[in-house]
């Protein structure tokens, strides 16, 4: 008996064998995955809620009172990201510490006022923020933004970026109470549109697929930046940001990231 189970065993490997020469392995069914429809539609509600930080409150770090002191740079790591923008071309100036009286919760201690990106791309008008947040916006500007701006062979080169926002005391989407933004903190820069050398600006808004030059840029801008930011929100995320793109660089545990890029297949 042992015998003829050990013959079959040897037999087996070559009829396997012989049946894959002419046909693959029957596809395995996956399993059913079971969708619980409370923790979309909270998901959902999150996402549709203006909020410039995180979509779960878990995920992001608290940001509380004496958060300018918790960002604030210690020398070394100042340094180091003065020297990236120095390489990166930017033109800045270092402002005076931002320490708000009446609201303990915002301001810099290390502000930037940042005149110029990237050699030649302005910042219009100039705006003011954190290291890091500076040194985001250049690495984004110089790998993504410059090379799509090259591809605008109607519009000449890229001249600035206009500035919707870079710090400023409030809270999110300028409601009157609940979490500060991430301007509050120097973290964040809003994009309202580029400008360029010979051929019409480009705003960020609503597309709805116009099959454009100009949509296109949009696109690849937007995607790009959340390679840079952690947060990335634009037309499609909510009302707040229909009309420009919200980037910054909170920090997450575990390294999360929102980048929203827009309600519809293309934004």
């Amino acid at each position: 008996m042992r015998a003829a189970v050990f013959v079959l065993c040897l037999l087996e490997p070559a009829a396997v064998m012989a049946a894959g020469a002419d046909s693959s392995a029957r596809p395995v069914p996956r399993p059913t995955v079971q969708i619980d429809a409370d923790a979309v539609a909270e998901a959902e509600t999150e996402v549709e809620t203006p909020d410039e930080g995180s979509i779960d409150p878990a995920i992001s770090q608290p940001r509380g009172k004496g958060m300018r002191d918790t960002l604030r740079l210690n020398d070394p790591d100042y340094a180091t990201c003065l020297a990236n923008l120095e390489g990166l071309g930017v033109t800045y100036t270092e402002a005076a510490p931002i320490v708000p009286t009446d609201d303990a919760d915002c301001g810099i201690l290390r502000p930037l006022t940042v005149s110029e990106i990237a050699p030649g791309v302005a910042i219009t008008p100039a705006a003011t923020m954190r290291c890091p947040a500076v040194n985001a916006l250049a690495t984004w500007t110089r790998d993504f933004v410059l090379p799509a701006a090259q591809r605008m062979t109607d519009r000449g080169a890229l001249v600035s970026i206009q500035n919707g926002s870079g710090y400023i005391c409030r809270r999110r989407n300028n409601a009157p109470d609940g979490k500060l933004s991430e301007h509050a903190f120097g973290n964040a820069f809003d994009v309202m549109g580029f400008t360029f050398a010979e051929g019409p600006p480009i705003a960020v808004e609503p597309r709805e697929a116009q099959g454009t030059m100009a949509e296109a840029f949009q696109d690849a801008v937007r995607a790009s930046a959340c390679l840079d930011f952690s947060t990335v929100l634009g037309p499609g995320s909510n009302a707040s940001h229909a009309d420009h793109l919200h980037l910054d660089v909170i920090e997450r545990s575990r390294g999360y990231r929102l980048c929203e890029q827009g309600g519809g297949a293309v934004d």
